[in-house]
């Protein structure tokens, strides 16, 4: 008998206002897009490629400033490593 586990995966969802902020504070700035309306159109290109592969999306809202706090807590600089991490954290919670 096999069970079906629904896969869901977390997406961290940046606001806006503190995109600036998010590149400014990051020691990865060039992994992420320039403006937040390119990362908003490719982040939202994955998010449908994922659902159409049947796999959930889970947008997981992040405070920039908290990120950074949390960051700082776990003696983590703040890179794509440390954002996931953070991510998956907020998804347990």
């Amino acid at each position: 008998m096999s069970e079906y586990r629904e896969v869901i995966i977390g997406i961290a969802w940046y606001r806006p206002e503190q995109w600036s902020l998010l590149r400014a504070l990051s020691s990865d700035p060039e992994v992420l897009e320039p403006t937040y309306a390119e990362w908003l159109a490719v982040v939202s290109k994955t998010v449908e490629d994922l659902q159409q592969r049947g796999i959930s999306v889970k947008k997981i809202d992040v405070d920039v400033q908290e990120l950074g706090a949390w960051c700082q807590s776990h003696n983590l600089v703040m890179d794509g490593a440390a954002r996931a991490t953070y991510v998956t954290e907020k998804m347990k919670a």
